[in-house]
């Protein structure tokens, strides 16, 4: 992991960018090398979203080759880079306060019943103002523990990611583009391949798209490369049963 992060960074500064070295000041600070890919598909673990970015990275250089696309190089490591930095912010390990009040209830009552459990495992500290301050899927976790009856700790927190409830609602992409032009210029072709990355799959006109691709190869070429990436992580994964 060290390695991919010293290659993406050597990238990014390559291209010569006004604001590059800002900009991956704030891509530490926001966690961009520890993030995952995803929450429950590709490479969703610690690091994955580094990975990925050079999993496609690597696809993307190589299309551009054997189609000679002639995108410049520099224009394919940002693209390839920047495509998915809204995950930086979309995902978190931090214990999200998404508890219910009906799990609240219950855990109320639960507790009511179970005071000496309770006290003896210090469940107070998940407690303000009478009411759990937690997860809903650490509340669940708490409820089979106390229904249960067992006379053991209960459960650690889950420390796996998940997806963030206080993310700015904004569309994947241009999420990615507000961010990564606060530092640094972004040509038309890098904006309109971020923008439409997710292809069909993406919530934006198809005819708009089509335009776009007219345009640039860039659009197309960042899509595929994307992927190509994404099925290939997820195959790795199936075949060694992760």
């Amino acid at each position: 992991m060290k390695e991919m992060k010293e290659y993406f960074i050597k990238d990014l500064k390559q291209t010569g960018k006004n604001g590059i070295e800002k900009l991956l000041g704030f891509l530490e600070e926001i966690g961009f090398y520890k993030k995952p890919a995803s929450i429950r598909h590709h490479l969703n673990l610690t690091g994955g979203l580094l990975e990925h970015t050079e999993n496609v990275k690597r696809e993307y250089l190589k299309l551009n080759e054997e189609i000679d696309a002639g995108i410049p190089r520099k224009n394919i490591i940002i693209q390839a880079s920047l495509h998915d930095l809204e995950k930086c912010f979309a995902y978190t390990s931090e214990m999200q306060h998404t508890i219910t009040p009906g799990q609240n209830n219950f855990l109320r009552s639960l507790v009511r019943d179970n005071m000496d459990l309770y006290n003896n495992y210090g469940l107070d500290k998940y407690v303000e103002n009478k009411e759990f301050i937690i997860s809903k899927e650490y509340a669940s976790d708490l409820i089979k523990w106390f229904k249960d009856g067992r006379n053991v700790a209960p459960p650690d927190i889950r420390s796996d990611w998940n997806y963030n409830e206080n993310n700015l609602p904004l569309n994947h992409s241009m999420r990615a583009i507000l961010e990564a032009t606060k530092f640094i210029e972004l040509e038309e072709r890098d904006i309109l391949a971020i923008t439409y990355h997710m292809g069909p799959y993406g919530p934006f006109d198809e005819r708009k798209r089509s335009r776009a691709e007219e345009l640039y190869p860039d659009v197309r070429l960042l899509h595929l490369a994307d992927s190509i990436a994404t099925k290939k992580e997820d195959i790795n994964e199936d075949l060694n049963g992760k």
